[in-house]
């Protein structure tokens, strides 16, 4: 692969583990952006389907692959930064998608005097046979405390670019998270106030499996989620503290509630299979109590979700 001296190495990482439906086409989709200085590097985390014949197919394409057993996505990214020597990483998910100028915008934006060691592009949402699902666009939280309570702030990994040293400085991912990790990075990033800059342009399509994850899935990504915000409670004043140990509190006993719930053989309450098919409903004060205190006071809105 040719280099272009004058642009800075844009280092695209696809952490993968039994996405051979997909990541061929996470790889064409970097691939043909036609940027000169890419470093393309895949992580394989052990698949059992065909993921590795095509990272063979694609060996001289890629700057650097294995496939070996990881204990989750952010080991798989932190060997991956590790590999890679790029100014500028962008981390894509197996199943996502860059779209056609995704880099040489990011590019355009953060080699200028006032560069952003973080931007966050619009994207594209897509299901599983690339039909389109909507648009999702990024929005910073209104404070460091208000992402934490999952109240704002919508900055999806796959449609972001950072600078490097941004991870050199904080030490990569979290490796105990399996879900986390990309809220707690960001988290992380806003706790030392480093804030990305949006952009409208849309750089990535974000893929929905189009099925639930799994009840204990769910629950355990719900947990693990309320553990990251409250490693930062003390980077917050003392009433955004308190704040934030009610809202973990309340998420914690909701999801505890549902699994209880979900062991119970006549089966799940209108309420717990909704909060399981939609787990950002718990960013509403108003949910949280009627699933604490009872359904008399449930919305009608929700109500007429199917």
């Amino acid at each position: 692969m040719s280099t272009a001296p004058n642009k800075p190495r844009v280092s695209v990482i696809i952490p993968c583990l039994n996405h051979g439906q997909f990541v061929e086409q996470a790889i064409c989709s970097a691939l043909d952006q036609g940027y000169e200085n890419l470093e393309l590097i895949v992580l394989d985390g052990g698949s059992e389907d065909d993921s590795v014949d095509i990272l063979n197919m694609y060996n001289d394409d890629l700057a650097y692959w294995h496939s070996e057993w990881d204990s989750g996505p952010a080991e798989a990214i932190n060997a991956g930064l590790v590999k890679s020597t790029g100014e500028i990483v962008c981390i894509l998910a197996a199943d996502d998608v860059l779209l056609p100028g995704a880099i040489d915008h990011a590019v355009n934006r953060m080699t200028r005097e006032d560069k952003p060691k973080w931007l966050v592009g619009t994207a594209h949402k897509i299901g599983p046979l690339d039909e389109s699902l909507g648009s999702i666009t990024p929005n910073n939280p209104t404070s460091l405390a208000s992402y934490l309570m999952h109240d704002s702030g919508l900055l999806p990994m796959s449609a972001s670019f950072f600078t490097r040293e941004l991870f050199e400085d904080y030490n990569g991912l979290q490796t105990d998270l399996q879900y986390a990790w990309g809220f707690e990075i960001a988290a992380r990033f806003l706790a030392a106030g480093v804030w990305p800059e949006l952009s409208t342009l849309t750089f990535t399509a974000i893929r929905d499996a189009g099925s639930p994850s799994p009840v204990p899935v769910t629950l355990a990504k719900g947990n693990e989620y309320i553990e990251a915000s409250e490693s930062y409670a003390n980077h917050l004043s003392l009433p955004q503290r308190y704040q934030l140990w009610r809202n973990c509190d309340e998420r914690r006993r909701i999801y505890a509630l549902a699994e209880a719930e979900c062991q119970d053989s006549t089966g799940r309450t209108f309420l717990w299979q909704q909060l399981l098919r939609r787990p950002w409903w718990l960013g509403s004060a108003h949910y949280r109590q009627t699933l604490l205190k009872g359904v008399e006071s449930l919305p009608d809105a929700l109500r007429d979700v199917a």
